[in-house]
């Protein structure tokens, strides 16, 4: 029987949910971009990035409230890395509230894109 490491299950996961992060970012009235996952790619390069775009939303043409969901997923992403790295970095296994707590915030940064979604491409439908 094949192994599953969770952690690695949810470090792909949080690869995915930058992916999406991407592409949100890519409906913005002015687009921000993100480096894509290469072989260049690394958890550092995506906390920056990730980090510059939450502070250039500040100067963007958005409604507060948008702006703000937007604010809060680039939060839970760079919340989720963190822990992510924390767990991977100890030599001990991650403990159950240690994947609980990145799960979580998975599920968070899920929520935020079905609310922000539909705010950034209603002129789409």
């Amino acid at each position: 029987m094949e192994h599953h490491d969770p952690l690695d299950h949810l470090g792909r996961m949080l690869m995915a949910s930058y992916v999406l992060i991407s592409k949100t970012l890519g409906w913005l009235p002015i687009p921000i971009g993100l480096p894509p996952i290469d072989g260049e790619w690394d958890g550092t390069i995506a906390d920056d990035a990730i980090d510059a775009a939450r502070i250039s939303l500040r100067y963007l043409p958005l409604d507060e409230t948008t702006q703000s969901l937007l604010v809060r997923l680039l939060l839970e992403w760079l919340t989720g890395r963190a822990l992510w790295e924390a767990a991977a970095a100890q030599e001990a296994p991650p403990t159950a509230w240690q994947y609980e707590a990145i799960a979580y915030t998975l599920t968070r940064i899920t929520s935020l894109h079905q609310v922000v979604e539909p705010r950034l491409r209603s002129d789409q439908d």
